[in-house]
């Protein structure tokens, strides 16, 4: 007999009604049972009831898959003795989703060894309890997970919020409209081609996403001359990159791009800002970024000159890499990377 606040799926609208149900939805977190035996999922649910939320149940890998590409819950619990996919599939496509991969999965298993405990931790998994289960222990545990992934949930919004900022910085200026978020594309596979381990790729994306942050501080006059600037108004713009560092430094999980933001205008010969740093001593994500960002900047127009085409700008950066600017290694593996690129306009292909 069902709760009086459950309720069926409709027939036709998804998996199957008799094995899939969803509490009433209210504030609070969503969490998904993932269990072929129907008792433990009552038992389950009634323990559950204590937190205020919604809760999905799912007999199958199948129809919990499905669920999750419909609504991403905030904690999973996952049976591994599963009928067909067993829960190490389910696992393994929740931490292949980008969507997914911060949900936290319990791991409750009857049947499972040692084997299946470090399998599934290796796999991504964020506990693992034996069935039977002590019922504070594991509501405490749930608890615990549920406060973690609610302060998590708080940074990726403040990082959005930061990436939707990165963009209105950027179109504040109609020539400079896409900027980052070209420079980050172009970077991003200079970085794949090049080897960089993914904890550097993801800096080097977001860093590249948030790299001109700090012209949010640039009085208008200077950042939308349309001429040269004056001494003065080069010394303040070259104060972006400080800038920008200053306000993404309290964020941890940003930290990693930090190098980009503030050194993607260091030069290789030390010419550059705001530290003079030189060759192999500016750090290898920032050097990458600064390669892209020229790149974007001499294929877009400006209102005191049209773009150059993709293949003449690499001439030039590779000209520029000869006198000293730049990281010659790196420029060259960047002109193999932008023949690979779909075309970007007229412009922005190196073709």
């Amino acid at each position: 007999m069902r709760r009086p606040d459950e309720k069926k799926i409709p027939r036709g609208t998804g998996p199957s009604p008799e094995a899939l149900s969803v509490t009433e939805c209210r504030p609070g977190p969503r969490i998904m049972i993932v269990d072929d035996d129907p008792q433990i999922r009552g038992v389950l649910l009634r323990l559950l009831s204590r937190l205020t939320g919604s809760v999905v149940q799912a007999a199958s890998a199948e129809e919990a898959l499905e669920s999750l590409r419909e609504a991403p819950p905030d904690l999973v619990l996952l049976d591994i003795g599963l009928p067909g996919r067993n829960g190490h599939a389910v696992l393994g496509e929740i931490r292949a989703s980008a969507e997914l991969r911060l949900v936290p999965v319990v791991i409750l298993s009857g049947g499972g060894n040692r084997e299946d405990k470090l399998r599934a931790l290796r796999a991504g998994a964020t506990d693992f309890l034996a069935k039977p289960f002590d019922s504070e222990e594991l509501m405490t545990r749930l608890q615990s997970l549920l406060q973690l992934k609610a302060f998590t949930d708080t940074l990726e919004e403040a990082e959005k919020v930061i990436v939707a900022l990165a963009r209105t910085i950027d179109a504040r200026d109609p020539y400079t409209a896409g900027h980052s978020e070209r420079v980050s594309i172009y970077a991003a596979a200079l970085g794949r081609q090049i080897g960089l381990p993914e904890p550097d790729l993801t800096a080097l994306r977001q860093g590249c996403l948030f790299h001109d942050l700090g012209k949010i501080a640039i009085r208008d006059e200077v950042l939308l001359k349309p001429g040269p600037l004056t001494p003065e108004e080069y010394e303040e713009m070259k104060q972006h990159a400080v800038l920008g560092r200053d306000l993404l430094q309290p964020m941890k999980t940003l930290a990693r791009a930090l190098p980009v933001v503030y050194h993607h205008h260091e030069r290789f010969d030390g010419s550059g800002y705001p530290e003079g740093l030189g060759g192999e001593s500016i750090p290898l994500i920032a050097r990458a970024a600064a390669i892209a960002d020229v790149f974007d900047g001499m294929t877009s127009d400006r209102p005191y000159r049209d773009g150059l085409l993709g293949r003449d700008a690499l001439d030039e950066i590779e000209k520029e890499a000869r006198a000293g600017l730049w990281d010659q290694e790196l420029v060259e593996e960047f002109r193999g990377v932008m023949e690979t690129l779909p075309r970007r306009g007229r412009r922005g292909s190196a073709a």
